[in-house]
């Protein structure tokens, strides 16, 4: 279970990106699955995100990657 989640970038069965309020996160493993998610409530530090599988790496960034992060803008 990983709390903190804003956003679930990027999901399959070896593979998910989130963003947290502390940057971001890359989860590599296999046979992935998300059991529960919950990122509606808007507040950053509550977002819950429960998953299955075989974690192999995580991978933390620091990046921003809200909608008004230049970078982010740039690279849609």
């Amino acid at each position: 279970m990983i709390n903190g989640v804003k956003d679930v970038e990027s999901f399959n069965e070896n593979e998910i990106i989130i963003v947290t309020h502390s940057g971001g996160l890359k989860i590599k493993g296999k046979a992935f699955e998300i059991a529960k998610m919950n990122v509606e409530n808007g507040d950053s530090h509550t977002g819950l995100l429960e998953m299955t599988g075989e974690v192999t790496s995580l991978h933390y960034s620091d990046i921003d990657r809200s909608p008004n992060n230049i970078i982010t803008k740039l690279f849609r």
